[in-house]
């Protein structure tokens, strides 16, 4: 019989007892501690693969959008998850808790099994997917190493919900930087001593990410823990069915627009291979800002959800009012100070084996100072996304990052490419747009969804 710890049931009361303002930075700040160092990891990791030369970077950058594609099905099914344990959390059901993760864990196992099958496949694979041979050639081997960093992925993001759930922020922080650092101290030694290629660098992440791994292990294995795995708590297809009813919605968003984001890149290569390269480390550099939110995001689904799940409706909705005026807060000031950084930061990816590229160096600051226009109302979305994820409002999540992908971003391009004379700045304004446009469309289905549950829950009243 497992029970919750009581260092579990205090956390549980201070979220629904304790100051909102505590509770929210105690579990929100490490999460956006991490994800913002996460980001300027992979910003370093981008220009250590800038330093071999600029197709490589090109060719990270596009893989890592379909790599994105397959962890899809992995972070989809960590999300809804979560959604449901943590509203299990909520109730202090631990053998619901046990029930959930387990099975979740099954399911894990069986994608992992599929996604074993198709790595000797990988070069078929990436020509169905209408990859650039360019790409194909410097990439296959990568990709290949990728896969199997993320079967591994699959089991690290349940572990990493998992302890998100319980408030370890700070344990989770711990955790990631460590396997970060190791990840950039080995990259590092791969392409500035050993002067290896890009594949050396999918190697580095793969072992990061078997550095998270023996601590999920570890975790999955403890005795009389609620979030422990056992065969015994595995259930039937019922709750399967209720695992993959949350998670598919989010699988399929999480696939669609990283499909998208590929199929942009497809389209920026209408301007050269270094406009893909460019456009990526813009994104790059997007995530300095975007990823303090998006820390802020995660750690509000598990508040929120957590009130729900314990049937505190007014509290959870007064957590996400606080969760809006934090997030836009840093989306206005990172905007600011972005702007002051822009040239200093893309000079650094502008410096290959070869020297300086001004040119390529111009290109990235003028992509990235739309796309950085486009996150001041981008940051709506996060605090939106924050709500809609505690409510288990996955279809609604999915239909806004396809109205991002296949309504505010493909169409546009399209439009700049065949019915004007722009150049690549059209990727530019593209994302622009998107960011603008999708941060307005979350904001008002959020309070749509609110307005619902309030209808419902005083229905029931």
């Amino acid at each position: 019989m497992s029970s919750i710890s009581k260092k579990d049931d205090e956390f549980r009361k201070e979220v629904k007892e304790g100051n909102l303002w505590r509770v929210i930075f105690k579990v929100c700040l490490p999460l956006a501690l991490y994800s913002y160092l996460t980001q300027l990891f992979n910003v370093l990791d981008t220009i250590m693969a800038s330093g071999i030369s600029s197709s490589a970077v090109s060719t990270v950058v596009y893989m890592v959008q379909l790599q994105h594609i397959v962890l899809a099905l992995g972070t989809g099914l960590a999300v809804g998850s979560a959604i449901l344990i943590s509203h299990a959390y909520g109730k202090g059901d631990s053998e619901e808790i046990k029930s959930i993760n387990s099975t979740s864990l099954s399911i894990a196992m069986l994608l992992s099994l599929v996604i074993a099958a198709i790595i000797p496949f990988t070069a078929s694979i990436l020509r169905a997917a209408r990859t650039p041979e360019i790409f194909i050639q410097e990439g296959t081997l990568y990709f290949s190493i990728t896969l199997i960093g993320i079967i591994i992925q699959f089991y690290n993001t349940i572990y990493i919900s998992n302890e998100r759930c319980r408030g370890r922020s700070r344990k989770i922080l711990f955790i990631n930087l460590s396997a970060v650092a190791v990840k950039l101290a080995l990259t590092a030694l791969f392409v500035y001593v050993l002067k290896l290629d890009i594949v050396s660098i999918a190697l580095a992440s793969l072992i990061s990410y078997l550095f998270i791994f023996a601590f999920a292990i570890s975790s999955f294995k403890r005795k009389d823990d609620p979030f422990a795995f056992s065969i015994r708590y595995i259930k039937g297809f019922g709750l399967m069915k209720k695992i993959l009813k949350l998670s598919f919605p989010s699988m399929v968003e999480k696939i669609a627009f990283s499909y998208g984001k590929a199929s942009v890149n497809n389209m920026a290569a209408n301007y050269g291979s270094d406009i893909v390269g460019a456009a990526g480390i813009s994104n790059n550099m997007s995530g300095l800002l975007t990823g303090i939110q998006t820390g802020f995001q995660d750690g509000g689904v598990s508040i929120q959800g957590q009130l729900y799940g314990s049937g505190d409706l007014e509290r959870t909705i007064k957590a996400y009012r606080h969760m809006q005026l934090v997030i836009a807060l840093i989306g206005l000031v990172g905007f600011f100070i972005m702007n002051i950084l822009k040239s200093p930061i893309a000079y650094l990816f502008s410096i290959s084996r070869t020297g300086y590229d001004e040119n390529f160096h111009q290109i990235i600051c003028e992509i990235f100072t739309y796309e950085l226009l486009g996150c001041l109302l981008l940051s709506f979305a996060y605090a939106s996304f924050s709500i809609l994820l505690a409510l288990g409002r996955t279809k609604t999540v999915l239909f806004i990052n396809f109205a991002r992908v296949f309504i505010f971003r493909l169409p546009v391009i399209y439009f700049f490419q065949t019915f004007t004379n722009l150049s690549y700045i059209a990727v530019g304004y593209t994302m622009a747009i998107s960011n603008s446009s999708i941060g307005i469309l979350a904001f008002i289905l959020a309070e749509l969804s609110i307005k619902s549950e309030k209808k419902a829950f005083y229905k029931k009243v």
